[in-house]
């Protein structure tokens, strides 16, 4: 018996309340969410534990395990913040090294704070046409470990956040020569395999440890995700104790069971649903052919579902207004509008009439009045400078600072556009004319921004107090 089912019978015993939770099955609550409060209970008997399941949840994850082909598959209900913060601390000890690739996300550079993991970085290339972070490449992989082979084993993001793929069976092979550990943030890629593309995942791709969000692709609720053990290399027994540590020890029932009801949509409806996804992107592909500004991003190794919008040949779009656009105009948000592009998220989840409504908006809408008429920006892919560790930085005391007079000082702070959550700057790197003046050029974008202030009419960020 699995999660769902477990609920329901307990719901259908129609108990007198005596325990948590304090709603008592939604009794005071607006008629428009009793449902959901049905299987919000507690550790009661039949409801078993997340951190120690042996019935309906354990039923479930190994259900997880069963569908992705891993070792064995966690529920993760603090996001897949909780799962990298256990797969990181489980590889590596504090002071120990691994090599992360630059472009992670801000919850990888906090799992290396508070371990006190030492980062060294890979940077992979740019793509200045889309302003894709490419993939990270076997030979950029080769040159970080042979430069510090002390390292424990390599962190990187695949798919990105814009959909690119890195060769993730090659670099788990050569690190598994070398007796290294491969983590992937797979977070953007839980349903690659339900796609069709899971010769491209993580997990059938030989990676150690995979984290997925199943939420951002899957009908899961927010925060719903898992974390995959796929090989002997990680003490199972650390890892188990970490993800104790990490998450809530109140566990949301309503959290899992849209897990495990999302894993049955898959399980039942999968190939079927994938498919039809896949005939209405390709659909939009070839309504979009002939655009005068607009075309779709294009790499041989993406995420077929994620559409990036890109200028045209001789276009240059403020993506933000028109991001704008199509909300206010045509009730259609998109996930992200950035200098470059405007990114979709597509899922099996949307129908034929959800393209069919961004198709028409993207043909009537008058782009000659979303013309970036100053200098187009470009993401400059900024190597800062290191000063001090991140867990040294974080802890040291800081102060706050003009952002026009921050070059030289080191950060205190990730800075961080958000999303797709990847900081511009960490803390223990220094501030540099090129950072400041990305700052600058994102804030007059308009893009929400993680980390700095904004007081009379200047922007403030934080610094590691110099000593005297």
């Amino acid at each position: 018996m699995r999660i769902h089912e477990g609920l329901e019978r307990i719901a259908h015993e129609n108990l007198i309340s005596f325990h948590m939770p304090g709603h008592k099955k939604g009794r005071l609550v607006p008629d428009s969410l009793k449902e959901i409060y049905r299987h919000d209970i507690t550790e009661i008997p039949g409801a078993d534990n997340l951190h120690e399941a042996t019935g309906i949840i354990r039923a479930s994850q190994e259900a997880l395990r069963d569908y992705y082909g891993s070792l064995k598959a966690y529920f993760l209900v603090n996001g897949s913040t909780s799962g990298l913060y256990a797969a990181i601390m489980a590889t590596a000890r504090p002071s120990e090294t691994l090599i992360v690739s630059r472009e992670s996300h801000r919850s990888i550079y906090s799992a290396l704070m508070l371990g006190g993991i030492n980062a060294r970085y890979l940077y992979p290339e740019i793509d200045p046409v889309a302003g894709a972070c490419q993939e990270v490449t076997l030979e950029k992989v080769r040159e970080a470990f042979e430069r510090y082979p002390e390292a424990k084993g390599l962190v990187l993001t695949s798919p990105t956040f814009l959909g690119i793929l890195s060769p993730v069976k090659e670099i788990a092979a050569y690190l598994h020569g070398l007796d290294k550990v491969l983590i992937v943030d797979e977070a953007h890629g839980a349903h690659l395999k339900m796609m069709g593309q899971n010769h491209q995942s993580s997990i059938f791709a030989g990676a150690d440890l995979v984290i997925h969000s199943l939420h951002k692709t899957l009908p899961v609720l927010t925060q719903g995700s898992a974390l995959h053990l796929n090989s002997d290399r990680i003490d199972r027994e650390r890892l188990e104790e970490l993800l104790n540590i990490h998450q809530t020890s109140s566990p949301s029932y309503v959290l899992m069971d849209s897990m495990d009801e999302g894993l049955r949509i898959m399980e039942e409806e999968g190939q079927t649903l994938g498919r039809a996804l896949m005939g209405h992107i390709r659909k939009f592909e070839a309504g979009l052919q002939g655009h005068p500004c607009l075309k779709l991003m294009t790499h041989p190794w993406r995420d077929l579902t994620r559409l990036v919008l890109i200028n045209g040949e001789k276009a240059t779009i403020d993506f933000n207004r028109l991001e704008s656009v199509l909300r206010k105009e045509y009730g259609i948000q998109a996930e992200y509008s950035y200098d470059k592009g405007l990114v979709l998220i597509t899922t099996i989840a949307n129908t034929q009439g959800d393209f069919d409504g961004l198709m028409k908006a993207l043909w009537e809408i008058d782009f000659s009045q979303l013309l970036n008429t100053g200098e187009y920006g470009t993401i400059k892919y900024i190597r800062p400078e290191k000063n001090l560790s991140l867990r040294e930085a974080f802890y040291r005391d800081k102060q706050w600072i003009p952002l026009s007079k921050a070059r030289g000082y080191t950060s205190a702070r990730m800075i961080i556009p958000y999303p797709p959550g990847i900081p511009l700057i960490a803390p223990g790197e220094v501030f540099s004319s090129d950072i400041i003046e990305r700052i600058h050029e994102m804030a007059g974008f308009n893009y929400n921004i993680l980390g700095i202030k904004e007081e009379d009419h200047h922007h403030w960020v934080a610094v590691v107090k110099e000593e005297n």
